[in-house]
């Protein structure tokens, strides 16, 4: 496993491929092992890396969203990376969209998937609390862990028809994988969702910018997709069909696609 140590952080990423580098940022319980079928679907056109998010930090207050966007501008330098394409997903959106903002230089591209600028109305507030008490691994089965995270993270009941979706076993490796996130990392995560209001920030992004959702989604992620799509300049939308939250996973093979022929576009067709 490749390992960059930047300043007193240790930061575990994978790459692949060459050409123009995508970097991936997960969401709030995934790691980069998410973007599995993205190294298997776009590594023979551009450089893809992914890497794991800092965890949280003894002082809540020291965990911040302007950390998390530094890391990654030090994960670039460190990759000898003037440039690239960052992807985020959910709450790694966040992060790439404040990169994006503050880094315009360091941006080719944005492209934000079941992303939002600010946290829920006060009523979707307790949709985010439940993420922070995932049941003990111990306890229940994967498959059983992974309906609840998904009911919990969804706030509806639509698990038998993601379960009915392509690539089972991986959205079960990915709940896995959340299981481990512990709920120091869950909460200072969610602390800096509410605490966080893009809005003000998205007009100054200049980087040709990829939104897409999922139709299924939850209806607060689908309503923030049209948001960013509003308010970000040099924005498109794509809405993937009958797909929910993980479009990267369960409709890889159209997510590669939307996301190839948007590159090919907007970037590699004016290099």
């Amino acid at each position: 496993m490749p390992r960059i140590q930047i300043d007193n952080y240790t930061v575990d990423y994978d790459e692949a491929g060459c050409g123009m580098p995508v970097i991936f940022i997960p969401g709030i319980t995934e790691y980069k092992e998410a973007f599995v079928f993205q190294f298997g679907g776009l590594q023979n056109s551009y450089r893809i890396i992914s890497y794991d998010l800092r965890r949280g930090l003894k002082r809540a207050t020291d965990y911040t969203l302007d950390l998390l966007v530094d890391d990654l501008r030090k994960l670039l330098d460190a990759l000898d990376l003037d440039s690239a394409v960052i992807c985020g997903h959910s709450f790694g959106g966040l992060v790439a969209m404040k990169f994006a903002a503050k880094y315009p230089e360091r941006t080719k591209a944005l492209i934000l998937v079941s992303a939002f600028h600010s946290a829920p109305s006060k009523s979707m507030e307790s949709f985010l609390n439940t993420i922070s008490s995932i049941e003990n691994p111990l306890r229940t089965s994967v498959i059983t862990r992974f309906r609840v995270y998904l009911d919990r993270m969804l706030g509806r009941r639509t698990t038998g028809a993601l379960f009915r979706e392509h690539q089972v076993e991986s959205i079960i490796e990915v709940a896995n994988q959340a299981m481990k996130t512990s709920r120091i990392t869950i909460n200072q995560r969610l602390k800096i969702i509410k605490e966080t209001d893009l809005r003000a920030s998205l007009p100054q992004i200049v980087s040709p910018t990829l939104v897409i959702a999922g139709s299924k989604d939850n209806e607060f992620f689908l309503s923030s997709a049209q948001s960013l799509y509003e308010r970000i300049p040099d924005a498109s939308l794509e809405v993937i069909e009958e797909v929910g939250h993980f479009s990267f996973l369960t409709r890889h093979d159209q997510f590669n696609s939307t996301v190839d022929e948007f590159l090919a576009q907007r970037i590699v067709a004016i290099s």
